[in-house]
């Protein structure tokens, strides 16, 4: 399975440390690509207009991740502000079974209740927006095969509208899978837990982009120290370019 985890250049540390947690502590290799929106710009696979009020680079690209993978086998779109505490062959391992049907089904996602952000502005004075399936499409697993990811061109992704995107409309409810929330634990919306999640996700903003005080800040801060070792040793593993997919 691919990994594509989003890169937004005014937090490259950010997806750094993303990928880092996911190979530290997964029991097998891990095929892992930066989602670079500006290689998509440059490779003419991602001509959406500027303008909308995104959090990130990657807002909107991140649904190209089926036509990147040829439309084949199954791949993982993570936020960059993810930190991985557990193997991710775990969840892998409970979504393709063969004793799970899963023919049926488009992609898995954490599916958060409504909920009311606790704050009304994101980092980088953006505002925090209130919508239906908020956050559904931080950490998604595309069946890439399945007709409704087909949907999932350049030419659409490129134009259709924010809500028929992160919405999932491009799917039907009963097509979407669900994965535990511990894999995409809402940092600062969710209340501090006794036992760790498998993956913490600063939503709220976090150390890379210099927001400080939030809850699990110091597993973040752990993971880059880590990182930074292993740079100072050279013994850093460069992160594999999309240009390669094209």
């Amino acid at each position: 399975m691919k990994i594509f985890i989003g890169y937004d250049s005014k937090q490259a540390d950010a997806s750094k440390v993303c990928e880092y947690s996911l190979r530290h502590n997964s029991s097998v290799p891990l095929d892992i690509y930066h989602l670079d929106t500006n290689e998509l710009r440059e490779a003419g696979k991602y001509f959406r207009l500027d303008g909308d009020p995104s959090s990130t680079e990657f807002t909107y690209s991140r649904f190209l991740v089926p036509y990147l993978t040829g439309y084949e086998g199954f791949a993982m779109f993570v936020d960059s502000d993810f930190v991985f505490l557990d193997n991710i062959t775990k969840l892998w391992d409970q979504i393709i079974s063969e004793k799970v049907d899963y023919s049926f089904t488009s992609a898995w996602c954490v599916q958060h209740p409504e909920y009311t952000p606790k704050s009304n502005i994101k980092f980088y004075n953006k505002p925090q927006l209130t919508f239906p399936k908020k956050n559904w499409s931080s950490l998604m697993i595309f069946n890439c095969e399945h007709n409704d990811c087909k949907k999932l061109t350049p030419i659409t992704v490129s134009n259709q509208t924010p809500q028929w995107l992160h919405r999932f409309e491009w799917t039907k409810d009963n097509n979407l899978g669900s994965i535990s929330k511990s894999w995409n634990f809402l940092v600062g919306e969710y209340e501090h837990q006794t036992s760790l999640p498998h993956a913490l996700h600063f939503t709220n903003g976090g150390p890379f982009n210099d927001v400080w005080g939030q809850d699990y800040e110091e597993y973040w801060l752990m993971y880059k120290d880590k990182l930074n070792s292993l740079a100072e040793l050279g013994e850093l593993q460069s992160p594999t370019s999309i240009r390669e997919l094209f």
